[in-house]
């Protein structure tokens, strides 16, 4: 059973941001009511050294202290379903991931649908992170994370990268991606009622202004449908009631497909990218686990490629639809 902090987060979501969404909403009224939730959420966020700068053309931020990334960078993509940002929370997620790895954090700015559609958001990501290895990142550790749109960017970036020959990072986290913008997972319909943030009429909205008219089974729109062969050791992080929970399940199981070490954490009824709401003592044990992940692959990488060694940890009920058991 979730905490009771987790179950009050789920009912002041449902009241706050699931009722919103309804048929014909502007993305203007979506913005506005994301920057009201992100001044309540990210006020009050602890104090760190913030860096503005321009990586590859693209606006982003550093979090943390400039010698930090001597241990090693993030690259962290947000998620805001490609039309909105939320920078107070993001800063204060991003501020937690550094202190708990000790790395330096970079997030970009990239450009927002519907006035900058698809590829924008892919093209500013990619263009992000082969600056980074042109900087020298990829020296030390180097680690890629997202969520939500975030999380599908993420699995973009990778891909693009080893379709490039680039080198890849030492791991990527995942958390709720969008991963399947057909939304043909069965977790849209059977969540449907379950998801305390979203609804049919939100998922309907956000693929219509970030790529209207493309073939959703792109797979730079839907990386589920991509060659998943080569890439890094990977971790996802999902909620148990999310509409999205499939996108992690399937890409999980399509990675591993291909031989890619990777993992997945089910979260019992936790909403979606519960990490972003510090006060749930789910999200701090999720970003411990999120912060070990990454400084252990990044170790391994230092003395050698890591052991093709899969694990799969789900923190849920047995025998729910689409929830796996701990192995």
């Amino acid at each position: 059973m979730p905490s009771l902090r987790a179950r009050l987060t789920n009912a002041f979501l449902r009241l706050a941001v699931r009722r919103v969404w309804r048929p014909g909403l502007e993305i203007q009224e979506v913005r506005a009511h994301a920057a009201r939730i992100d001044a309540r959420i990210g006020r009050a966020a602890p104090p760190v050294a913030v860096e503005q700068v321009v990586a590859g053309g693209v606006p982003a931020t550093w979090i943390g202290r400039p010698e930090l990334a001597a241990r090693g960078t993030i690259l962290y993509l947000h998620g805001g379903a490609w039309v909105m940002h939320l920078p107070g929370v993001y800063r204060r997620l991003a501020t937690l991931l550094s202190s708990l790895t000790g790395m330096r954090v970079l997030m970009p700015d990239y450009r927002l649908a519907p006035e900058h559609p698809y590829p924008a958001a892919i093209d500013d990501c990619f263009a992000v992170y082969s600056w980074l290895l042109d900087q020298g990142h990829a020296d030390r550790p180097l680690a890629v994370a997202g969520d939500s749109a975030g999380g599908g960017l993420t699995l973009v970036t990778l891909m693009r990268a080893r379709n490039a020959i680039l080198q890849l990072p030492d791991c990527a986290v995942l958390l709720s991606p969008a991963a399947d913008l057909t939304f043909s997972g069965p977790s849209v319909r059977y969540n449907a009622d379950a998801d305390p943030m979203f609804s049919s009429a939100a998922i309907d909205l956000l693929a219509d202004q970030y790529c209207p008219g493309e073939d959703l089974r792109n797979p730079l729109l839907s990386p589920l449908f991509g060659d998943w062969a080569g890439l890094p050791p990977l971790l996802f992080h999902v909620g148990s009631t999310e509409m999205l929970l499939d996108d992690s399940v399937r890409a999980h199981d399509r990675a591993r497909q291909a031989g890619v070490d990777a993992s997945i954490d089910v979260f019992w009824e936790l909403p979606h990218v519960f990490h972003a709401f510090g006060w749930l003592p789910e999200a701090r044990s999720a970003m411990h686990s999120i912060a070990g992940f990454i400084t252990r692959r990044a170790q391994r990488t230092a003395h050698g490629p890591p052991p093709v060694t899969t694990t799969l940890a789900a923190v849920a009920t047995p025998g729910q639809p689409g929830i796996r058991e701990g192995a």
